[in-house]
């Protein structure tokens, strides 16, 4: 069962991590006040992100069908 709660939360906390990491940048972007530099400083933060998330749900899904079987 925890298994199936972690499929489900890992992308949702993943999203969420995302959202809270780039919000500053949308409105900059937004206000076209964004220097490039620091854009592509985030960029490696959101792909670290979403790398770890990947893992942790391929991990989780290994698990649950592990469990399963």
């Amino acid at each position: 069962m925890i298994w199936l709660l972690a499929v489900i939360g890992i992308p949702i906390l993943v999203v969420l991590m995302l959202f809270f990491s780039m919000a500053d940048d949308f409105w900059q972007l937004v206000r076209l006040r964004l220097d490039l530099s620091r854009l592509f400083g985030d960029l490696i933060h959101v792909l670290f992100i979403v790398g770890l998330g990947i893992v942790a749900e391929l991990f989780s899904l290994f698990m649950l069908v592990k469990d399963a079987l």
